[in-house]
């Protein structure tokens, strides 16, 4: 009889871990998007405590993207474009946290054409966090879904 009390005990303290885990979330998530661009995207992540709840994908561009994209990128230039997500997210905490996005361009086969990152840091506040990526301009049309990878970290 003790054993299956302690074992219901152990069972019920694994589910409220669980439960709290599943509150506050991983520290990383993962999900495949189809390309799409300026439709909003369902992602419903939580990593820590930060919501990343839709992405939007945008071409910019020959001329889009930030000034830091096009210096980094050498300036402007006839064969490429800018490729931006933009990521709504909050933090109800008052710990800081930065989330890692990566995304990785993927064609019709699943294999990988390039990828991006960026990070944003989240803290008591909601808004929008945005990575912007230079790429040759003839390999858009070869992409067919993204695969987005967040990371939460506590700053």
């Amino acid at each position: 009889m003790w054993r299956s009390a302690a074992m219901k005990a152990w069972l019920l303290g694994m589910a409220l871990a669980a439960v709290a885990s599943a509150q506050e979330g991983s520290l990383r998530f993962e999900k495949t998007v189809p390309w799409q661009t300026r439709k909003l995207i369902s992602l419903n992540a939580v990593v820590g405590p930060v919501k990343i709840g839709k992405v939007e994908f945008a071409d910019e561009g020959k001329g889009g993207g930030s000034i830091a994209t096009r210096i980094r990128s050498g300036g402007g230039s006839d064969t490429q474009t800018v490729l931006r997500a933009s990521f709504d997210g909050e933090n109800p905490k008052d710990e800081e946290w930065v989330v890692t996005f990566t995304l990785e361009f993927l064609d019709a086969k699943g294999k990988l054409i390039d990828r991006a990152a960026g990070k944003e840091s989240y803290e008591g506040e909601a808004k929008n966090a945005t990575v912007d990526h230079p790429i040759l301009e003839y390999v858009v049309p070869m992409i067919a879904s993204v695969r987005i990878k967040l990371e939460a970290r506590l700053d």
